[in-house]
């Protein structure tokens, strides 16, 4: 529980800096600014606007990781904030991504900043229609994409594991060395393809008792790992395959066996990103191994020695 706490404690300066929507401009020409963000005109998307009006440039309000103060009326003020900033008069809408289950929670939009002169009749016949923003992929918070980012991830997870294997206890033993703790720590690089590499390590613990004694059942595995990730919208989906060095070991009063050999991996998680730094997540994965046979266990036909266990972890991912 305190552990839980201190994350919590270091992860809410970050929330609490990326509550307001992001505003991204993409400027022409500027101008001392002239109107109050009040004054300024709105046109919504499909209007037309004066044909002599002038364009200073392009402004867009998204979502800038766990905002929270982005209500359609919300952003469509930041942006004539910038657009009167700039040196503008009127706001035109050529974009606007609405809250989605999948995507972001907040209201998202794109425009061109214009400025409308005195000597032009707002009213007049001669209008022309909103065109489509030039950089448009800049909304890319709210589309649906196949990775279109790259970047270095840390993380650090942790859950439950089952071992799928028949497990063999000395005579007078009991408890259920099967069922246990997991962890995984490892790194991933990936590419704006989607198609990355990365490590991991992945650490299993469980007990049993013999003789009044506890016996203590670890696992360890790290390997190289292939990486694909896609992302849709805040959420991130990843598939990773590996195969590495794979070690068994049991303890008790500070004696210990080991058993090493090869393992394998493969793992499906999903990624709610709180910013485009941070991310919580969680995945679901199948870790086998093939180790030496023992001399004292009688192995049926077709049987050979390994551990192969289920698990599923939740934990933060660091994006850099």
């Amino acid at each position: 529980m305190k552990t839980i706490n201190l994350l919590l404690i270091l992860l809410l300066p970050l929330c609490l800096g990326s509550c307001a929507p992001k505003v991204i401009t993409d400027l022409v020409k500027s101008y001392p600014s002239r109107v109050t963000a009040d004054e300024v005109r709105l046109y919504g998307m499909g209007h037309s606007v004066p044909e002599l009006a002038e364009f200073i440039g392009n402004v867009k309000v998204v979502d800038g990781g766990a905002s929270t103060k982005c209500n359609y009326d919300q952003v469509v003020a930041l942006a004539k904030q910038e657009t009167a900033k700039k040196g503008g008069n009127a706001l035109a809408l050529t974009d606007h991504r609405k809250p989605s289950l999948l995507g972001s929670s907040c209201h998202q939009i794109a425009g061109n900043m214009l400025w409308i002169g005195d000597t032009v009749n707002v009213t007049g016949e001669e209008t022309y229609s909103v065109p489509v923003p030039i950089n448009s992929e800049n909304m890319s918070h709210a589309e649906t994409s196949k990775s279109p980012f790259q970047h270095s991830t840390f993380y650090a997870n942790i859950g439950y594991a089952f071992m799928t294997n028949k497990f063999y206890l000395p005579k007078g033993a009991s408890g259920h060395p099967r069922k246990g703790m997991d962890w995984q720590v490892g790194y991933d690089w990936v590419s704006r393809s989607g198609f990355g590499a990365g490590l991991m390590y992945s650490g299993y613990k469980s007990s049993y008792s013999y003789s009044h004694v506890d016996v203590n059942v670890g696992l360890a595995y790290i390997a190289p790992q292939f990486v694909m990730k896609q992302k849709v919208g805040r959420w991130g989906i990843e598939e990773k395959f590996g195969i590495g060095y794979f070690k068994y070991r049991e303890s008790a009063k500070g004696v210990s066996e080991s058993l090493s050999g090869f393992g394998y991996n493969f793992l499906v998680g999903a990624e709610y990103y709180l910013s485009d730094h941070i991310g919580i997540g969680a995945n679901l994965g199948y870790i086998g191994s093939s180790l030496p046979k023992q001399d004292n266990i009688d192995y049926k036909d077709g049987e050979h020695s390994g551990i192969f266990r289920l698990h599923l972890d939740a934990g933060i991912r660091f994006h850099f």
